[in-house]
């Protein structure tokens, strides 16, 4: 009995871990520390990103443009931080406006009546890229939808032009546009307007002291920004991105290992249609290919193109929960299974 209980407790053990491993997150502690930066000078504009919610495995997606929306590139995970449907955690669209999220202690929001409402603030984003061309269609863009959803969110967008502004909780409880005024412009996980609310940050402070470095447009390189990036990560960092919008490209860092670069020129990538690279799969064969000397980081193909917003593959915390459940269940059937087993031998025996 007791070498049985021991075997089938082994059972739920491996399952549970198994399962954590693939999408089940209680077991990892999500630092949620990211650092967002724009920075124009001249003809020159980038866009830089540290994503940091742990040790998630990161995708990139590309989605060709329609006869009414623009194409554009976007990374996130595949079952983070929802379980179904996707989260765009940053992008950059065919036009060269760029995107992406901060998260920041929530405040208190207030209703917007009458407008769209919106709940995912990486559709939100999304729907942003898909139809706005740069940072003024985006602020006219924006006035149409209930923003009340966006208490623990703030968002940079910035363009090919340099332009750039930040979206975040006012004191009122409305969201509040930010516009960039001189060479850049940094979000972290504080909000802009109410700074009781998470300042110090360290790693605004430290972009901070390196962007008003830059004061020639030859310092403005994505060497410099991605010097910046080094400075600003920690241990929870998942990926690191710069986008360069005046010539589309995307460049794409994993794990804090900035020694190794997948480089997308976003035209060509969007010619081949709807595709996505998992981070994992994407540099294993970058490596791969390096050492047969073969195709470079943008030409690397997949065997077929999954469409971006194709049904999650990865067992979410429902699915992993009803394993463990199952588990149980059957280490409970087995128990009384057993016991009966044990009855019956008993009685033969009398």
């Amino acid at each position: 009995m007791t070498r049985i209980t021991a075997m089938l407790w082994i059972f739920i053990f491996v399952i549970v871990v198994d399962y954590a491993g693939m999408g089940l997150d209680f077991l990892d502690i999500t630092p949620e520390s990211c650092t967002v930066f724009t920075a124009s000078m001249g003809d020159t504009v980038l866009f830089g990103n540290n994503e940091d919610v742990g040790d998630k495995r990161a995708t990139v997606w590309f989605v060709r443009a329609t006869e009414d929306t623009y194409g554009w590139v976007y990374f996130g995970f595949r079952n983070y931080p929802i379980l179904r449907g996707h989260f765009p955690m940053g992008g950059m669209n065919d036009q060269g406006l760029c995107f992406d999220i901060t998260s920041i202690p929530e405040c208190k929001m207030s209703p917007y009546p009458g407008k769209l409402p919106v709940v995912n603030g990486g559709v939100f984003g999304e729907t942003v890229l898909k139809n706005c061309k740069n940072v003024e269609e985006a602020a006219q863009f924006i006035e149409q939808y209930d923003l009340s959803s966006f208490g623990d969110m703030q968002f940079l967008f910035a363009d090919r032009t340099g332009n750039a502004m930040v979206l975040c909780p006012g004191t009122d409880g409305t969201m509040k546009v930010i516009k960039k005024a001189g060479v850049y412009q940094i979000t972290t996980n504080f909000n802009l307007l109410q700074r009781n609310l998470g300042y110090p940050c360290w790693r605004y402070n430290t972009a901070e002291g390196m962007l008003t470095e830059v004061k020639s447009e030859d310092d403005l390189t994505v060497e410099y920004f991605l010097e910046i990036l080094k400075a600003t990560c920690n241990q929870g960092t998942t990926y690191t991105t710069i986008y360069d919008p005046v010539h589309g490209i995307a460049y794409f860092y994993n794990k804090q290992n900035f020694d190794d670069v997948a480089v997308f020129d976003l035209k060509d990538e969007l010619e081949k249609g709807n595709h996505s690279y998992d981070a994992a799969t994407l540099f294993s064969m970058r490596i791969s290919e390096e050492s047969e000397e073969s195709e470079s980081p943008s030409e690397i193909k997949e065997s077929e193109e999954p469409e971006p917003f194709s049904t999650v593959s990865s067992p979410g915390l429902l699915s992993s929960l009803l394993y463990v459940i199952l588990a149980l269940v059957l280490s409970m059937v087995g128990v009384f299974v057993y016991k009966k087993v044990k009855k019956r031998e008993k009685r033969s025996t009398e």
